[in-house]
């Protein structure tokens, strides 16, 4: 017998989850944009991990370092559910079947579900055999047992698309790569507070810049935030030694961190700069007792500009690797002005330290 959630729909998007978050505000009554959610959550930030350092962590073991827009991922303290007044609960199975079974249990009472599970296990991806990322986020809308089948929601795939159940069972509980990226059959449930409070958006948004901001300028470690983004800058002069025999993965590794692997293009600043133009053009944060001020509309117009032009600097530093890799192989180090790669990541540096200093103004 197929089991549905009623009026719990998907649509196409970038970062799987954001999109996935965005569904479920959506099911319970917060309709709202991807970039939204993406900014309301404030994950935007920095992350440079060099495995010639010997940063042993990262996932793909070939690839000398890693390099991300992003910092955090959905946790019951999520700030957008905060924001919005939804209750985020997080559990995790040390048994497939268990976790099944208790995924099932909510489908039952018209409460979807966003899952943790392993990419690869998914069968519309192709990817390689030893290819394995179990931080990919789906959302769960129903099943059937008699076809043996569930009903997912997938970042890039407009409605549900049919899984196995069996599959499905494997890809949340998979263990492959470092322990904090396997999936541990982990669900994810919503629920509006009882009380329906949350701060009116006009604040809410203020306290989501200044995470952002924190998360930028105050981090806690040297290769996150502006500080990452310094390192990363200091190091492409090196990639002359350090990437040798192995440009032509890392550069393309490197158009998929920036780019295309769910980031919305340009590392998430494009995701984030359609999250300021969406506040701009909002009337919610203009009006009322908490409203903005009219200085606080000219940083946030100042921020847009550059954040722009910033996303597109980004985007321009994956395709010009990318271009690279395609049309020389194995060669692409040889074809590539590392000077010009760098000044382009100075150029950012520059740029989004403007951008989070004067967001910083942005105050409660």
């Amino acid at each position: 017998m197929k089991c549905m959630v009623k009026d719990f729909v998907h649509k196409i998007s970038y970062h799987c989850e954001s999109s996935s978050m965005r569904d479920l505000f959506k099911f319970y009554g917060f309709p709202m944009s991807e970039a939204m959610v993406f900014g309301l959550d404030a994950t935007l930030g920095f992350g440079f991990f060099d495995r010639t350092g010997n940063v042993s962590f990262i996932v793909e073991s070939d690839v000398p370092f890693f390099l991300g827009g992003k910092q955090g991922t959905i946790e019951p303290n999520s700030l957008a559910c905060r924001l919005l007044g939804i209750t985020l609960r997080k559990q995790s199975f040390t048994s497939a079947d268990k976790a099944w079974e208790e995924s099932k249990r909510f489908i039952d009472q018209e409460m979807p579900l966003i899952l943790r599970i392993d990419i690869s296990y998914l069968p519309f991806y192709e990817f390689d055999d030893d290819f394995h990322f179990g931080g990919h986020t789906i959302t769960l809308a129903g099943y059937d047992e008699e076809k043996g089948v569930a009903y997912i929601g997938d970042t890039e795939y407009e409605g549900f698309r049919e899984v196995s159940i069996d599959r499905l069972k494997q890809g949340r509980s998979s263990t492959y790569g470092p322990k904090f990226m396997q999936p541990n059959n982990t669900h994810f449930t919503m629920m509006r507070r009882p009380d329906g409070k949350h701060p009116p958006l006009a604040a809410g948004v203020k306290l989501a810049i200044q995470q952002v901001v924190n998360n930028m300028l105050r981090p806690s470690m040297n290769n996150i935030g502006i500080q990452g983004l310094k390192l990363f800058a200091k190091l492409i002069p090196e990639w002359k030694e350090k990437l040798k025999g192995k440009a032509r993965l890392m550069f393309e590794f490197i158009h998929g961190y920036i780019e295309t692997w769910g980031t919305g293009g340009g590392a998430f600043r494009k995701l984030y700069w359609q999250f300021l133009k969406e506040i701009g053009d909002d009337p919610k944060i203009w009006e009322g007792q908490m409203a903005w001020k009219k200085e606080e509309s000219e940083i946030l117009e100042d921020c847009i500009q550059i954040l722009e032009v910033d996303a597109k600097d980004w985007t321009l530093i994956a395709e010009t690797l990318k271009k690279a890799a395609d049309e020389y192989k194995d060669d692409c180090l040889d074809q590539v002005d590392l000077n010009e790669i760098q000044n382009i990541t100075l150029k950012i540096i520059e740029q989004e330290e403007e951008v989070f200093n004067k967001l910083s103004k942005i105050k409660i």
